[in-house]
């Protein structure tokens, strides 16, 4: 698990993430997809279940209670 103590595998990760949540590829598109709802509802709603994981693996894996220098 030293991959997930590193800082820049977090970098990386909240990096894409961001870069994922801009929806210029979906601008215009209202067309239902998955239970009626637009491509990007359901897209938004992915993002957020991956940002929660991500959150989740970053507090329990990088964010140490002790003051180590990284």
């Amino acid at each position: 698990m030293n991959l997930l103590r590193n800082k820049w595998t977090w970098v990386i990760a909240f990096s894409a993430l961001f870069a994922l949540s801009i929806d210029l590829w979906a601008w215009d598109w209202t067309e239902p997809s998955l239970f009626g709802l637009p491509y990007i509802i359901v897209y938004t709603v992915f993002l957020e279940i991956v940002l929660f994981v991500l959150f989740l693996l970053f507090s329990r894996y990088y964010w140490v209670e002790d003051k180590e220098v990284r």
